[in-house]
């Protein structure tokens, strides 16, 4: 290697290591002052966290060693200053927030134990920091709050109706998440929430969209979907039962009704007692909306700029020019339509809403003349793209169809609960 190739190695060396250098800089430098920022709104422990992570980068970075220290103290004072105060309180839950504050110091206290050695660089001496214990704390404070769950929970569950006996069920079921294993409260959960399941039978929606057929078993296929949605989410089958289509045809077959078509309140009623339900859904799809694919396009001139040798050794800046076009495909499906749900016991009207679903499938490309070198970044990718077929008008529907069904089952989950 010559003497110029070794200079050129060496410098080229030294800028790497101070870009590497400047970039950890800049990593460690912006956590110090994300860290300054939370402690002046008061989020102490976020305020550790980042000082925290700026010291693992840099356990020499002055400047961040100072500001944890502070960061520390006011964060455990904090905390025990809430807890002092939740102390006397009345709450029926006060034992949740002081479980959560606990929680917090002891989280304070593993950041801690996480940084590596810190240096004072004045004093040359370790710095160390003032970690107290607060498991048992915690698990006094956790017993505490199964118990006042686990009281709320029995005055409930001698009250009468699902939604008490529901209500109780979460309750024990709190109880549970604080202390596993507390006293017979998943017992007493199983028995209350049994109590507080509410069934539910799901008609297909009837198709007044006046396109009848032309998608396929479109309304049966939403009504599956939200069943099969709602089915396979434990949150919802918690305190909600389906009634399988199997037995609503069997009962409807019996009774000489179809199956689908708008049921009123007094229907509603002796259907629901024939089938042991507690409320039942109908529904509309009141329309049904397919835009066909529809191409815009729109030109850009572009102008770019080249190096050219215009002899040995010598170059020059050329600009290079290109028209490049633009263009984007969209096509779109909606389906409209309203639902309501009819309580069985009192034949009315528990909730009527609208509901839509949509689908958009979109794709965009570039065509260009003139000197590829001329593009920039955005028009190199669009040109590298091939115009992807748009689905036909059955798939746009169908899948407007799916995401009606999800965003329906979304809030039937939420019901639920």
């Amino acid at each position: 290697m010559s003497t110029r190739q070794r200079h050129k190695a060496v410098s080229l060396f030294i800028c790497m290591t101070v870009l590497v250098g400047c970039a950890t800089f800049m990593r460690y430098g912006k956590l110090e002052k994300s860290a300054r920022d939370h402690y002046a709104a008061g989020r102490y422990d976020s305020a550790v966290l980042d000082c925290a992570q700026s010291l693992k980068l840099n356990p020499n970075y002055e400047k961040a060693q100072r500001l944890i220290q502070d960061l520390f103290r006011a964060a455990i004072s904090a905390h025990e200053k809430e807890i002092e105060k939740l102390g006397p309180s009345l709450a029926k839950f006060k034992w949740d927030d002081i479980v959560r504050h606990y929680e917090s110091l002891i989280r304070l206290n593993e950041i801690i134990a996480s940084l590596p050695t810190l240096i004072d660089k004045k004093t040359k001496q370790v710095i160390r920091f003032e970690v107290k214990e607060y498991a048992a704390e915690l698990a006094q404070a956790k017993t505490n709050a199964a118990e006042a769950h686990y009281q709320e929970g029995l005055r409930l569950s001698k009250g009468q109706g699902r939604d008490i006996q529901k209500q109780a069920a979460k309750e024990f079921r709190a109880a549970e998440c604080f202390y596993p294993g507390y006293k017979n409260a998943a017992e007493m959960y199983e028995k209350c929430r049994r109590a507080g399941i509410k069934r539910m039978a799901i008609f297909p929606f009837e198709d007044k969209s006046g396109k009848q057929g032309q998608y396929g078993a479109l309304s049966e296929m939403i009504t599956d979907d939200i069943i099969s949605n709602v089915m396979g989410n434990p949150a919802a089958t918690e305190f909600l039962e389906i009634v399988s289509r199997t037995e609503l045809e069997t009962v409807l077959q019996e009774q000489k009704l179809a199956l689908t078509g708008l049921i009123d309140e007094k229907t509603a009623t002796n259907i629901g007692r024939i089938l042991g339900v507690h409320e039942i859904m109908t529904g509309q799809i009141t329309q049904i909306v397919y835009a066909p694919p529809a191409i815009s396009s729109r030109r850009e001139e572009q102008k770019g700029t080249i190096s050219v040798e215009v002899s040995k050794g010598k170059y020059e800046n050329r600009e290079v020019y290109a028209t490049v076009t633009f263009n984007k495909e969209v096509t779109k499906a909606i389906i409209y339509g309203a639902y309501k749900i009819i309580d069985v016991e009192t034949a009315k009207l528990s909730i009527s809403r609208a509901f839509s679903g949509e689908a958009e499938f979109a794709c965009e490309w570039a065509t260009y003349s003139g000197d590829e070198r001329a593009l920039n970044d955005d028009a190199k990718k669009l040109v590298r793209k091939f115009r992807e077929p748009p689905p036909v008008e059955g798939e746009m529907v169908n899948r407007a169809a799916k995401s009606l069904s999800t965003s329906f089952a979304n809030t039937l989950i939420e019901y639920a609960r």
